[in-house]
């Protein structure tokens, strides 16, 4: 069986997250995987929820669906991160703004509309190291047909 939409959008993104200049190759799907305490600067791309309605009708149904992607990055630092989370936030952001193709969707026909919502930045002291994180939440738009989850429409 092939894959939620979901899953194909996340790919999709970790894909082109990948080989920032900040980041590197360090990009992983979920939100809760283990980093070491020094870590370099890393990204977690994953998906919180998901409203589905229906929208054009028709013999099946379409779903109009708004999902809540999360692009979280994580820095560890002896150095107060603010100014590394400032950059891989518009890393992120000038990606993100160039996956629309020439016809107007996203991320090759899998999205119809990705739009940020909010960037949240997140900061703690652990021993001597300063751990910092910036959410960056998108909301991204996208169809399929009511019972067939795994195909864009």
């Amino acid at each position: 069986m092939a894959d939620h939409v979901r899953k194909q959008i996340r790919d999709a993104v970790v894909q082109a997250l990948t080989g920032l200049p900040t980041t590197a190759g360090r990009v992983y799907v979920g939100r809760t995987r283990p980093l070491s305490p020094a870590h370099e600067p890393t990204l977690l791309v994953y998906m919180r929820s998901e409203t589905a309605v229906r929208g054009a009708g028709g013999r099946v149904p379409k779903l109009d669906r708004v999902a809540i992607l999360d692009i979280e990055g994580r820095v560890s630092s002896p150095d107060v991160p603010d100014d590394t989370l400032d950059q891989i936030a518009a890393q992120v952001e000038a990606t993100m703004w160039g996956l629309v193709d020439q016809l107007g969707s996203f991320l090759n026909g899998l999205a119809r509309d990705i739009k940020l919502v909010s960037t949240e930045m997140i900061a703690e002291a652990s021993g001597e190291r300063h751990i910092g994180g910036v959410r960056l939440e998108y909301l991204v738009t996208y169809r399929t047909s009511e019972g067939a989850p795994a195909t864009a429409v």
